[in-house]
C-alpha cells in the first residue's frame, strides 16, 4: 500500500501511540477525518470474560452514539441479534456496508442498525490479535449511501493492522479482573 494513502495525521498519531484513553479519544476525530465520515466508533472487547468499552467521536450532537462509562459485559445474544458481530467472531476481514437499505438477506439485522445506530453506509473492521477478536472499528456516514473507494479500503486495512496491538495491550491493562 502507498503511504500517500494513510493521511499524516493518522501517521503521527500511530508513530507516537499507545494503549490509552488518550490515544483513542485523538483516534476517533482523526478517523473520521481520514474517511471522510461524521462518527467512528471503536468497540473493545476482552474476548475471554466478553465484556466491552467503547471509544467514540462524531462531529454533530444528532449523530452522538450512548456510550456507557468502564467496561459492560457483552450481550449474551449479541451473535445471535447482529449477524454482523457474528460474522466479526468468524473473520477478521472488514466488511463495506455501501447502505444499510439495500444489504444482501442476512448481512445485517436492518431493525438494529435503524434504531441503535442510526447510520445509512458503514465500514465494519474487525480488529484481531493472536486470532482473537479486541475490537471493531466502525465509521459511518448517515444521510446518504456511500460507496467505499480502494483509498477508504487501504486506510481501512492500515488501520486494522496497527489498532491490533493496540487493542489487546489496553484491553490487558484495562478489562476488569
Amino acid at each position: 500500500m502507498a503511504a500517500q494513502t494513510i493521511p499524516s495525521e493518522l501517521r503521527a498519531l500511530f508513530a507516537g501511540g499507545s494503549a490509552s484513553d488518550g490515544f483513542l479519544e485523538a483516534l476517533m476525530p482523526a478517523v473520521c477525518d481520514a474517511l471522510a465520515c461524521a462518527r467512528s466508533l471503536l468497540f473493545l472487547r476482552e474476548p475471554d470474560r466478553k465484556m466491552l468499552h467503547t471509544h467514540g467521536w462524531w462531529r454533530r450532537p444528532e449523530q452522538a452514539h450512548p456510550i456507557e462509562d468502564g467496561w459492560s459485559a457483552e450481550p449474551a445474544t449479541i451473535a445471535e441479534d447482529d449477524p454482523l458481530f457474528a460474522e466479526a467472531l468468524r473473520n477478521p476481514a472488514a466488511l463495506y456496508i455501501d447502505d444499510i437499505e439495500g444489504a444482501a438477506p442476512g448481512v445485517l439485522n436492518l431493525e438494529l442498525e435503524r434504531a441503535h445506530y442510526r447510520h445509512r453506509a458503514f465500514i465494519h473492521a474487525p480488529i484481531y490479535r493472536d486470532g482473537r477478536l479486541y475490537g471493531i472499528l466502525e465509521p459511518c456516514v448517515f444521510d446518504r449511501p456511500r460507496e467505499w473507494s480502494p483509498e477508504d479500503r487501504a486506510i481501512t486495512a492500515w488501520l486494522q493492522e496497527r489498532l491490533a496491538p493496540i487493542a489487546a495491550e489496553y484491553v490487558a491493562a484495562n478489562a476488569p479482573r
